[in-house]
């Protein structure tokens, strides 16, 4: 059943855009973190200095096996080298995460009504609300990814992300200037989706942002500035190729940059429940993206980026960010797909229209499920 949108008081929508090129599907979303810490004990004779290096031998190789047969758990972070920049965690962290006490929604400049808060019914919030602090882990183990599609456990009923508030700069076209929106913007997604994450016992790893002007070279292969951004699992990295909006879809103003960035943000996410492992396993068992399975798939995995990235700009808005930028973003998302004569591998400009404003209006996880939703929805 295709749901039905309200475009009275919208402005008029855009010449439909290209959707960003899919990422590649990889089976892992990150690389193993190694810390090397090699210590020596000398004696005075007694042989202790020997034991103690034996032991501590002992134990690396101990290490190893564990992480080589899956029993520790593995993050992407590490440190990628671009055009002379250094990026590392970017000293991104989760900001402060505020809960909105349970209201009736009001509807928004723009005829639509504002989404509903990401608390459980009986209203109490998910998640934390310092920075920092952890939800205690009821199920005795540490947060690790889980591969797993439609039944995942990120799907708590009542969850979503946080209101938040996000203080952004000015915006300009200029590389420099989209570098500094972006790595502002960064800590308030996390902060948004950090709680959630909590409650499913699911890591919570702030993705790296490569922004150039460049060419993109990643463990996810090279790409050209003329393509839309893209999220890499190889390395857990966003790469955001900043001339391709200005200078290839002429976007000028902040929203259509904050709302692509929040469907690559929905990509990180799946990046860090699992959802990217397990899609890309499925992908290769349909054959490949080339296949009429592979490229329903990719659909599934695009739009549910997409529905994630609505939810992004309902917490945003009613953190009290520019209504102009989340308005504007909205549209772009919601002007985005496959075009005729197109691989279909993004879904209709229909069906993202469909899914960013259901994530929107909803700002619910599972409301944006795509794995479990109909043909009808995903085509």
């Amino acid at each position: 059943m295709t749901e039905q949108v309200d475009h009275a008081s919208m402005t008029p929508p855009q010449r439909p855009q290209s959707p960003h090129d899919p990422d590649v599907p990889v089976n892992h979303y990150g690389i193993d973190r190694r810390r090397s810490d090699s210590r020596s004990a000398y004696g005075a004779g007694d042989g202790v200095g020997a034991v103690a290096v034996l032991v501590a031998v002992l134990s690396g190789v101990v290490v190893l096996l564990l992480s080589s047969s899956g029993l520790l758990p593995s993050f992407g972070t590490g440190v990628v080298e671009h055009e002379n920049e250094r990026h590392g965690d970017g000293g991104f962290g989760t900001g402060s995460v505020t809960s909105s006490p349970v209201t009736i929604a009001e509807p928004t400049t723009d005829g639509y009504p504002a989404p509903e808060h990401a608390l459980e019914e009986s209203g109490r919030p998910h998640g934390t609300t310092k920075s920092g602090e952890s939800e205690r882990d009821t199920s005795g183990k540490s947060p690790r990814p889980v591969t797993s599609l439609g039944a995942h456990p990120f799907n708590i009923p009542g969850n979503g992300a946080i209101d938040t508030e996000c203080d952004l700069p000015d915006f300009d076209t200029d590389t420099a200037a989209q570098r500094a929106f972006l790595r502002s913007l960064t800590p308030c997604l996390m902060a948004m989706w950090t709680p959630a994450l909590r409650e499913a016992n699911l890591p919570v790893e702030t993705p790296d942002v490569v922004v150039t002007r460049g060419d993109v070279h990643s463990p996810c292969g090279d790409r050209s500035w003329r393509r839309t951004a893209m999220y890499c699992g190889g390395n857990h990295t966003i790469y955001w190729t900043a001339r391709h909006y200005y200078r290839i879809e002429g976007r000028e103003t902040a929203g259509p940059y904050l709302g692509q960035f929040a469907h690559e943000f929905g990509h990180s996410l799946q990046g860090m429940t699992g959802i990217s492992e397990a899609y890309g396993t499925a992908v290769e068992e349909a054959g490949g993206t080339e296949t009429a399975e592979g490229l329903e798939l990719s659909r599934r995995n695009e739009l549910q980026a997409t529905c994630y990235g609505g939810q992004a700009l309902a917490a945003l808005q009613h953190g009290g960010v520019d209504n102009d930028h989340i308005m504007s973003a909205l549209r772009d998302a919601s002007n985005r797909g496959d075009q005729a004569g197109e691989v279909r591998n993004h879904g209709s400009t229909a069906h993202n229209r469909l899914w960013a404003h259901r994530g929107f209006r909803t700002n619910r996880i599972t409301e944006c499920n795509t794995w479990s939703a109909a043909d009808s929805e995903v085509s």
